[in-house]
């Protein structure tokens, strides 16, 4: 967490990098209070979790297309930026554990399970590593664009009337600061701190003026 409250605080200044470290504590609680949940409904609630996530994952990739689609035509594509670019890298190394998994999923097959149900519990945990590595490089690779309808980032698409305000960092002028009227998604903060090149900011302001009612 400190390493990336480091690079959140370099990249988006400092009352962002707070917002988002809280929210980082936020999830690692949670992820807490799930595990501890997973261990009272024991293998066939991992087995449950494990699918569950990889099903939402799934279906989170196939309708981006259709998602990126109903945002309308593109006004102006911003590229990656470091939030992405540090994410790809968590997706590299969960890609690695997903393979470190699968090698040792497949010798404890091969020597023999006791029951149809642990052969199920192995591949379920396959399965939620794959998907996890496959989310973060998903996301990793995404790209920042302005659309007609609204903008997309992070593989999630918000919708000009759902956008409140905007401005820009006074410590870090490129860094722009996206506040909605309801967070896009569960357990995400209602405002999107987001790094634009400088050459880009212009474009950016232009569009945002236009769209976005301060």
């Amino acid at each position: 967490m400190a390493i990336a409250y480091a690079i959140s605080y370099r990249t988006i200044g400092h009352q962002a990098a707070q917002r988002r470290l809280g929210r980082s504590a936020l999830l690692i609680l949670l992820a807490f209070f799930v595990g501890f949940g997973l261990h009272f409904l024991g293998k066939y609630g991992s087995i449950s979790i494990c699918f569950l996530f990889a099903a939402y994952v799934v279906l989170w990739l196939l309708t981006w297309n259709w998602r990126k689609k109903k945002a309308g035509a593109l006004l102006f594509d911003v590229g990656r930026f470091s939030r992405s670019k540090l994410m790809l890298w968590v997706g590299v190394l969960e890609a690695l554990l997903a393979v470190f998994n699968t090698w040792s999923a497949i010798n404890t097959i091969s020597t023999g399970l006791g029951n149809d149900t642990e052969l199920v519990q192995v591949i379920s945990q396959l399965v939620f590593f794959w998907s996890l590595a496959i989310y973060f490089l998903s996301s990793g690779l995404s790209r920042l664009e302005f659309r007609e309808n609204g903008i997309c980032y992070m593989l999630s698409v918000v919708k000009w009337e759902k956008l409140t305000s905007y401005r820009w960092n006074q410590e870090k002028p490129s860094i722009v600061t996206i506040e909605f009227k309801q967070p896009p998604y569960l357990l995400s903060t209602g405002f999107w701190s987001v790094p634009i090149p400088s050459a880009h900011r212009d474009t950016v302001e232009q569009i945002l003026a236009e769209h976005v009612n301060n």
